[in-house]
């Protein structure tokens, strides 16, 4: 009885301490303090993720949609214009660098040449694939990215400043799991109150440290 009351009063302690975020975050975030995680909006995920593929050589973002299960993104790498279906499945921070892992369950192409996107794709179709995807991946894409033909490979180092500062992650370090909904994306840390502070910098305002009660 005594273990599930201290359960109850730690998920209403959450709950109210969600209901005192400001109105411009509620859009922008859920708590699902069950489950150990938090929902970012597709919105913020873009934000982040602008910063920080800002900062790869030879890399242009160009265009970022939201949907239901995939983000459509278009990019440039070394002059050549590309667009892939992909989804964050997992997100590391740690001294002072980040690696993200991006499932790419959708399209792959090379926009301006329909004969080279047919070629990456036949590939991948043909199974003969991990070893020459790999190859041609690297003959193409910039320190920092890598593609074994399912799961796009980013790292470098976080920014000085902004929503995800390096001194942030200089001694600490936070792995997340990643899993894209129509409503936003979840994230779940094996640190409750690594994801809070985590979070408290993302959205750029003085929340509490942990829910009150937890």
């Amino acid at each position: 009885m005594s273990g599930q009351s201290l359960t109850g009063k730690m998920l209403e302690g959450a709950r109210k301490w969600a209901k005192r975020l400001p109105n411009a975050l509620s859009d922008d975030m859920a708590v699902d303090v069950s489950r150990g995680r938090v929902r970012l909006s597709h919105s913020r995920v873009e934000a982040v993720a602008r910063q920080l593929l800002t900062r790869l050589k030879h890399f242009e973002l160009r265009e970022w949609s939201a949907r239901e299960d995939v983000y459509d993104v278009r990019f440039s790498v070394r002059g050549w214009r590309l667009r892939v279906e992909t989804t964050p499945e997992r997100v590391e921070l740690a001294a002072g660098r980040y690696r993200l892992w991006l499932r790419t369950p959708g399209v792959v192409a090379l926009e301006e040449s329909q004969t080279a996107s047919s070629l990456v794709m036949g590939v991948l179709r043909a199974g003969a694939g991990r070893a020459a995807m790999r190859a041609l991946a690297e003959r193409m894409l910039p320190p920092g990215i890598r593609w074994d033909g399912q799961v796009l490979q980013v790292e470098g180092p976080l920014p000085e400043e902004g929503v995800l500062p390096a001194r942030l992650f200089d001694t600490a370090a936070l792995a997340m799991t990643a899993e894209h909904q129509a409503e936003g994306l979840w994230l779940s840390a094996e640190a409750w109150p690594g994801l809070m502070d985590l979070l408290q910098v993302v959205f750029g305002t003085e929340l509490p440290r942990t829910p009150p009660g937890v």
